[in-house]
C-alpha cells in the first residue's frame, strides 16, 4: 500500500511538471514578445541584450542584410553623400553627428528624424539638439531608395550608412557596419535632454551617460574623436567664455572665440549668436584624422567635454595614445562606432520601415502615435 502511494505521488508530480513547465516557458516568451521593453534594457548593446528575447523575435544585425533585397543601397548612399560633400565640405560632421544623437536616445531607431507635431515635441526640436541638421540628405536618399526598392530600407540604416560614408568622404576609412535596424514609432524631446551627453560635462558625467547605453571609457575617448570634423556653436562654449574666459584656452584661441561669440568682441553681456559656428578642430577642420587628440594636448579642446579628456587621469593615456598613433584611432573608432550602432536596435517585426523618414507610417488610431506632422504627407502603412 505504501509503495502504491509513492508511485501515485510520483505520477502526479510528473504530470504537474509536464503541464506547468511548458506553460511557464510560453508565458515568458509571450511576455518578451508583447511587453514594452524599458529603456534601461533597450539601451544595451546587442551582446548585452537579455537572454529572454529569442532571436526569432529580435534577430541580429547583418553586414549583408540588403544584399538581395536592395543591392543598390551602398551605391545610392555613397553617391548622395559624395555629392553633398562636394557642394559643402563641412557636411560630413553634422551627418556623423546625426547618428550619435539618434543612438544615444532610445537606441539607433531614427527617432531623431521624426518631426514634431501639434501634440508632441520630437527629439530634433529638443534644446540640446539645436546644432543638428542635414536632414535633407537623409530625406533625399530615402526618396531614391523608395523608387529603387520600396518599403525595404529603414531610415535607421540610412543614418548608419550616411555616417560611415561621411567619414570616408572626409578622408577616413570606410567602415563596414551591420544593418537590419527598423524605425521607431515615437520620438520625444525630453528623452534627448535626459540621455544625450552635454557639452559642459567632464569625464565622470560623460562616462555615466556612456555606461547607461552600454559603452565604456575607451568608447568615450574614441567616439569623442568624431569632433575632429564638424563645427561648434557659441551656445556650447558659453560656460568657457562668459563671464570669465577659461584660462586653459591659449590666449590667441580664446580671443578668436570671444570675438566670434560676443557683441563686438566684448563680453559685458551674454549676447551670443547661436548661428555663429567655428570648427571643432582649428588645425585640420575638414579632415577625419587624429588631430583632435593632438589639439587636446595643446589645450585646443573646444568644449568642456573635450578638454576634460586630457585633464582626467582615467583618459589622458588614451588621448596620448591616439595622438601618437592615427592607425590605432582609426581601428578603434570603427569598433566603437559599430558598438554604438547596436544600442537599443529594433529588428525583425519590431517598429516599422518608414516610407518617409520624418513621419511614421499612418493609420494608427492613437494621435500621439500617429501624428499629423506640421509638414504632413500621408505614408502608407507597413
Amino acid at each position: 500500500m505504501k509503495s502504491s502511494l509513492i508511485i501515485t505521488r510520483d505520477v502526479v508530480t510528473m504530470v504537474l511538471f509536464l503541464v506547468f513547465v511548458p506553460l511557464f516557458i510560453f508565458s515568458q516568451v509571450a511576455e518578451a514578445h508583447f511587453r514594452v521593453v524599458p529603456r534601461s534594457r533597450r539601451s544595451l548593446p546587442e551582446n548585452h541584450q537579455p537572454a529572454d528575447l529569442p532571436e526569432y523575435i529580435a534577430p541580429p544585425l547583418e553586414f549583408d542584410f540588403y544584399k538581395r533585397t536592395c543591392p543598390q543601397l551602398p551605391r545610392i548612399v555613397e553617391k548622395a553623400v559624395a555629392a553633398e560633400f562636394a557642394f559643402d565640405p563641412t557636411s560630413a560632421g553634422p551627418q556623423l553627428r546625426l547618428f550619435f544623437h539618434d543612438c544615444f536616445v532610445q537606441g539607433c531607431d531614427a527617432s531623431v528624424l521624426i518631426n514634431s507635431t501639434n501634440v508632441n515635441q520630437a527629439e530634433k526640436d529638443a534644446a540640446i539638439n539645436f546644432s543638428i541638421g542635414n536632414f535633407f540628405v537623409i530625406d533625399d536618399i530615402k526618396e531614391q531608395l523608395e523608387k529603387e526598392c520600396p518599403g525595404v530600407v529603414s531610415c535607421a540604416d540610412v543614418l548608419a550608412l550616411v555616417a560611415v560614408y561621411s567619414v570616408k568622404q572626409a578622408g577616413g576609412p570606410l567602415y563596414d557596419i551591420e544593418l537590419g535596424r527598423r524605425d521607431s514609432l515615437t520620438s520625444y524631446a525630453p528623452s534627448s535632454e535626459t540621455f544625450l551627453p552635454a557639452f559642459n560635462l567632464e569625464v565622470s558625467g560623460l562616462l555615466e551617460d556612456f555606461k547607461l547605453v552600454g559603452l565604456d571609457l575607451v568608447d568615450l575617448v574614441v567616439l569623442s574623436g568624431g569632433h575632429t570634423i564638424g563645427q561648434g556653436h557659441c551656445n556650447s562654449i558659453i560656460n568657457r567664455v562668459y563671464p570669465h574666459v577659461d584660462p586653459q584656452y591659449p590666449k590667441y584661441y580664446s580671443d578668436q572665440l570671444v570675438a566670434n561669440c560676443t557683441d563686438n568682441g566684448a563680453i559685458k553681456l551674454p549676447n551670443y549668436d547661436n548661428n555663429t559656428q567655428f570648427f571643432n578642430d582649428p588645425i585640420t577642420p575638414l579632415q577625419f584624422d587624429n588631430q583632435y587628440y593632438k589639439n587636446l594636448k595643446k589645450n585646443l579642446g573646444l568644449f568642456t567635454s573635450d578638454e576634460s579628456l586630457f585633464n582626467d587621469p582615467r583618459t589622458i593615456k588614451l588621448v596620448e595614445h591616439y595622438a601618437n598613433n592615427q592607425d590605432a584611432f582609426f581601428k578603434q573608432f570603427g569598433v566603437s562606432l559599430r558598438k554604438m550602432g547596436k544600442i537599443g536596435v529594433l529588428t525583425g517585426t519590431q517598429g516599422q520601415i518608414r516610407k518617409q523618414c520624418w513621419v511614421r507610417n499612418s493609420h494608427n488610431a492613437d494621435p500621439a502615435l500617429d501624428p499629423i506632422s506640421l509638414n504632413f504627407t500621408d505614408s502608407t502603412a507597413n
